[in-house]
């Protein structure tokens, strides 16, 4: 049969008073609460950076497509240079042609019909340049569309990015705070381990032990250290460990709550009075604890637990 004695680190209490069932549970699932965020967090963390990455190699590749786009757009226009070249010399020949028509029609009426056959041919090659051409503005009309629609995708994605990397920030932040409150809860509870351990270092070979459990202090003490079989007055060595365990926890009162936690074993206690088993003997044994600690240890806080 134990007494154990639950000590809670809690950080951010403006005062220390008598603190219900209630909002020690309530105190315990806002730690838990505050590991499964910082674990949403870093989760959240990991997508944001991959999901960067994903636009990152999109902008990559849209930035790839402009610049061949861009080329295209350089040959096509070196092209229509050279069919608008091509155009003025054969717009050229056509009207040195017709002016030799003329002046020849007077003299060989064969030669004339030769040279109109020739001016019609001409003609015929310039109007499927004139179409090439237009097919050749045509595409690269639909290249500058795509090439504009590109770019607006590409700013759009910029914008995205630069979105998802505030946001990523901001989650970095959250997450450097989360692990900061828990980092100072995990040290305040190591300073008090260490500060009870030490206060109670002479009685570790006589039913004490001190350890961490879910970011709480717990003090254990056997029964043999506290009370006589079947008794629930705490003895004069019992009285004496819990008022060296006082002392220590004085030393830590602005930022603890304690919790008094009367254990029995499986061992059947029938009696008859005020302890009728071993309920009533975990129950008067966690108030005389609480009661020692709470008049003679003038701590602060202590509650009553019992099961």
């Amino acid at each position: 049969m134990n007494i154990r004695i639950l000590i809670v680190s809690a950080i951010f209490l403006f005062g220390i008073s008598c603190v219900p069932q209630r909002k020690f549970q309530d105190l315990q699932k806002a730690h838990t609460e505050a590991l499964q965020k910082n674990a949403d967090c870093n989760t959240a963390l990991n997508e944001s950076k991959d999901q960067n990455e994903n636009y990152a190699s999109q902008i990559k590749t849209l930035q790839t497509a402009i610049q061949d786009l861009a080329r295209d757009t350089a040959l096509v226009g070196s092209s229509n240079r050279k069919i608008n070249t091509l155009y003025a010399q054969t717009n050229d020949a056509y009207e040195r042609l017709l002016d030799k028509q003329k002046e020849l029609e007077s003299h060989n009426t064969l030669r004339t019909q030769e040279l109109s056959a020739e001016m019609k041919e001409l003609e015929r090659k310039l109007n499927e340049k004139e179409v090439e051409l237009d097919q050749r503005q045509i595409s690269m009309q639909k290249q500058t569309g795509d090439l504009n629609r590109m770019t607006g995708e590409m700013n759009t994605l910029k914008a995205d990015l630069e979105k998802l990397q505030k946001d990523l920030t901001e989650r970095e932040k959250r997450v450097q705070e989360l692990s900061q409150v828990l980092n100072q809860k995990d040290s305040a509870a190591k300073a008090l381990k260490n500060t009870i351990s030490n206060a109670l270092l002479s009685f570790k070979d006589k039913g004490m032990s001190v350890n961490i459990k879910n970011g709480k202090v717990y003090v254990s003490v056997d029964e043999k250290l506290l009370f006589e079989s079947g008794k629930y007055t705490v003895n004069a060595a019992g009285k004496s460990a819990l008022l060296q365990l006082a002392k220590a926890l004085n030393e830590q009162a602005s930022d603890v709550n304690i919790v008094v936690e009367g254990h029995t074993d499986n061992k059947p206690l029938v009696g008859s009075g005020t302890i009728k088993d071993n309920w009533d003997l975990s129950v008067l044994r966690a108030t005389e604890v609480t009661r020692l600690l709470a008049k003679d240890g003038k701590v602060i806080g202590v509650l009553k637990k019992s099961r």
